[in-house]
C-alpha cells in the first residue's frame, strides 16, 4: 500500500468518468487552458482535443488507469492516426508510476512511428501537480479521494479548496435558502447548503465551522428573525466576519435587528425581503465585485464540470424490444431406465454421449429421454423398457428428477451439436465450431428485424504489435444451461464461450487463455453478442426456429427465437454511439491481469453435472 493518500487513490481509481474530468481539469491548469473533453462520446481515441492552441498546434489527449499503459499509448496512438486526426503533439496521462528508461521509451516511440510530440503525465507528475498548485482539484473529485485519507464533511470533501458558496441558515429559512443555492447552481456556481446538506451524524455546527475554513470561498448567512434567535448561528456569522470581503449576509427582514453582531451590521445585505429574484441579482453583483467567478464559465472548461450537474440523457420515452439470451424448452413428460449387462468403458461412454443423451442412475443403470440407437448399449433384455413419469416423483433411486430433467436436457443439445459437425474440446470440455473448409465458419442468420445476414463464429486476432506481435485462433462455443420458471416452464440460458489456441491449434494455459479471450470480444457489445448468439443457435437448427432431439412425445424441442419483452423506454442511439470507449476503458481496468479466466470451473459437457 502507498503511503502517499494521493497516490493510493490514483492507483485505485474506480469512477473512470471523473477520472475524465479530473485529467481534463488538471490538464486545464498545466498549460492547456483551452482543452476541450470529448471523452465517452465517440472520442476516435481522444478523450480531449486543442484544435488550435495559441501556438497554431493541434493537440489530443487520452487517459488511462491501465497497468498495460503501452499497449493503451500504442493502440490511442494508432487509432488517433488511422482516424487521420494528425495532432502537433499527443498528450497522454496514466495512473503508473514510470521509470525514466519507460519515459524515454514513450518519447521515442511516439515520435518515430507518427512524428508526434509526446507530453506524458504519469502518476508522480500528477501526484507533484495535485499537492502544490492544482490542490483544490483532490476535494472537487471526492469519488477519487476518498475517506479516510481525504475525510468529508455534510458531503464536501475537507481538503482545501476556496471553491465554494457556503449558505448558512436555520431551518425556518430552509425555502429561500435552498432556492438561493439551487439557483447560483444554475449560475454555474459551487454551493453549499446547510439545509440540503447530508449531515446525519454529524454535529452541523462542527460541520459548518470546517467547511468555513476549508472550502469556502464566500458566506452567504440568511439572517431572519429565527436565525437571529440560533446562538450557535450568530457565532458563526462573527467568526466569518473578521475576514475582510468574506460575508454577504442576505437578510429576510425588512427592518435592522438589534440582535445583529456589529461586525455583521456594518456590512450591506442582499434583500430578500420583498422579492427573492432582487437579492440574488444583488448576490450575483456583489460576487462579481469580488471576482469570484461561476467554475462552470467557459473560458475554464465549463464542460468539465457540467457532466456533473447535467448528464448525457441516454435513454428515450420510446418502447422498444429487449432480448435475451434465454429459449424456450420443451421436455417429455417421461423417463426411460436401462439396466447395463456390463459396464462400460470411458471411452465407450464419451463416444456414445454424441450419439444418445443419457445421465447415470447408477454405474449399471441409466436414464434417458429417448431409446438409444440401434446396438450401441449392452442393456439387460425386457419386453418392455421401464418408464416413469419423471414430474410426479421427486427422485428416482436417491437422485433428484428435476436435476435429472436438467442434464438429459443439455446433453440432448450437445448430441445436436455433435450432429452439426462441431468438434469436441478435451482440454476446455465444450462442442466448437470449427473452421470449415475453406475458410471461416460463417453463419447466415435471420436476425430479429427479419433481416438476412451472416455472422463469424471463427476467426483471428493478433496480441502485442511488432516485434512482439502474436496471432492466435478463435473458435465459438454454446453453454446450455436448462432452467425451469416458477410458472413450470422450460427454458435454456445459452452463454457463448471464446475458445482460443495458437495458429497451430494448440490450447493456451491458465492466464494468457483469458487475455486472449479479452482482446477477442473487447469490441462486442450487446448487438454484436446479440448477432454471435442467434448465430450459434440458428446453427443448430434441425428445422426452421427449432433445436430438435428425438420423435414425437419423446423429443427435446428449443426454440431458437429468444424471449423478448416489450421495455416502455427505450434508448438513444445517437447519445449512446460510441460511448463504447468509455464502457471499455472500464472493463480493462476491472479486468486485472490477475484474475484467473473465469471459465476455468465451468463443469464438463460430457462427464460432470451442468453448473447451475
Amino acid at each position: 500500500m502507498s503511503a502517499d493518500p494521493i497516490t493510493y487513490c490514483l492507483e485505485r481509481v474506480s469512477d473512470y468518468r471523473d477520472f475524465e474530468r479530473l485529467c481534463s481539469a488538471f490538464l486545464a491548469g498545466a498549460g492547456y487552458p483551452s482543452i476541450d473533453p470529448l471523452g465517452g462520446t465517440g472520442d476516435e481515441g481522444r478523450d480531449a482535443i486543442i484544435r488550435n492552441d495559441d501556438a497554431g498546434r493541434k493537440i489530443s489527449f487520452a487517459y488511462t488507469v491501465r497497468s498495460d499503459w503501452r499497449a493503451k499509448l500504442a493502440s490511442d496512438c494508432k487509432r488517433v492516426f488511422d482516424k487521420g486526426h494528425a495532432p502537433d503533439v499527443f498528450v497522454f496521462v496514466c495512473t503508473e508510476t514510470l521509470s525514466a528508461s519507460e519515459k524515454d521509451f514513450a518519447h521515442k516511440f511516439v515520435a518515430e512511428k507518427f512524428g508526434w510530440t509526446l507530453d506524458l503525465f504519469d502518476l508522480e507528475r500528477i501526484r507533484v501537480q495535485l499537492v502544490g498548485t492544482q490542490r483544490h482539484l483532490i476535494a472537487q473529485h471526492p469519488s477519487i479521494f476518498t475517506p479516510p485519507f481525504f475525510p468529508r464533511r455534510g458531503g464536501q470533501s475537507v481538503a482545501e479548496s476556496r471553491d465554494t458558496l457556503l449558505i448558512d441558515h436555520v431551518g425556518a429559512d430552509h425555502a429561500v435558502a435552498a432556492w438561493l443555492a439551487r439557483r447560483l447552481s444554475l449560475a454555474g456556481f459551487r454551493t453549499w447548503c446547510h439545509g440540503t446538506a447530508p449531515l446525519a451524524g454529524e454535529n452541523a455546527d462542527d460541520t459548518v465551522r470546517e467547511l468555513l475554513e476549508v472550502r469556502a470561498c464566500h458566506y452567504l448567512p440568511v439572517l431572519s428573525t429565527a436565525s437571529l434567535s440560533d446562538g450557535m448561528f450568530v457565532e458563526r456569522c462573527t467568526i466569518a466576519a473578521t475576514k475582510e470581503d468574506f460575508v454577504l449576509p442576505c437578510s429576510s427582514v425588512a427592518a435592522r435587528d438589534p440582535r445583529i453582531p456589529s461586525r455583521l451590521a456594518k456590512l450591506a445585505p442582499a434583500d430578500f425581503s420583498y422579492s427573492w429574484n432582487t437579492g440574488l441579482d444583488q448576490v450575483l453583483a456583489r460576487l462579481a465585485t469580488l471576482g469570484i467567478k461561476a467554475s462552470l464559465d467557459l473560458e475554464r472548461g465549463r464542460q468539465i464540470a457540467l457532466r456533473d450537474y447535467l448528464p448525457t440523457r441516454v435513454t428515450v420515452a420510446k418502447s422498444e424490444p429487449v432480448f435475451a439470451n434465454v429459449f424456450p424448452l420443451q421436455l417429455p413428460k417421461t423417463m426411460l431406465v436401462f439396466n447395463l449387462r456390463q459396464l462400460l468403458t470411458e471411452i465407450e461412454m464419451v463416444e456414445l454421449r454424441k450419439r444418445w443423451a443419457f445421465a447415470e442412475l447408477r454405474t449399471n443403470r441409466l436414464v434417458a429421454f429417448a431409446p438409444p440407437p440401434q446396438q450401441t448399449i449392452p442393456a439387460v433384455k425386457v419386453e418392455r423398457t421401464a418408464e416413469f413419469l419423471w414430474e410426479d416423483m421427486p427422485q428416482k433411486e436417491g437422485k433428484k428428477t428435476f436435476d435429472l430433467a436438467k442434464e438429459l436436457a443439455w446433453r440432448s443439445l450437445e448430441v445436436v451439436c455433435a450432429q452439426k459437425g462441431l468438434k469436441f474440446c478435451y482440454d476446455r470440455k465444450v462442442f466448437y465450431f470449427p473452421k470449415r473448409e475453406p475458410g471461416e465458419w460463417t453463419q447466415a442468420i435471420k436476425h430479429v428485424d427479419g433481416r438476412s445476414t451472416t455472422v463469424q463464429l471463427t476467426g483471428g486476432r493478433t496480441k502485442g504489435w511488432g516485434d512482439r506481435a502474436s496471432p492466435f485462433l478463435y473458435q465459438l462455443a454454446p453453454r446450455f444451461r436448462p432452467q425451469r420458471d416458477v410458472d413450470g416452464t422450460w427454458n435454456v440460458v445459452v452463454n457463448i464461450y471464446i475458445r482460443v489456441t495458437t495458429s497451430e491449434g494448440a490450447m493456451f494455459e491458465r492466464k494468457e487463455i483469458g487475455r486472449r479471450r479479452k482482446i477477442v470480444s473487447k469490441t462486442w457489445w450487446n448487438k454484436e453478442w446479440l448477432a454471435r448468439l442467434l448465430g450459434v443457435v440458428q446453427a443448430l437448427q434441425t428445422s426452421e426456429s427449432h433445436i430438435e432431439i428425438g420423435e414425437g412425445a419423446r423429443a427435446v424441442v428449443m426454440q431458437t427465437n429468444p424471449l423478448s419483452w416489450e421495455c416502455p423506454v427505450g434508448l438513444d442511439v445517437m447519445a449512446l454511439s460510441g460511448m463504447s470507449d468509455i464502457g471499455q476503458e472500464i472493463a480493462e481496468y476491472r479486468a486485472r491481469d490477475d484474475d484467473e479466466d473465469e471459465d476455468d470451473q465451468s463443469p464438463s459437457n460430457i462427464d460432470g453435472a451442468p453448473g447451475s
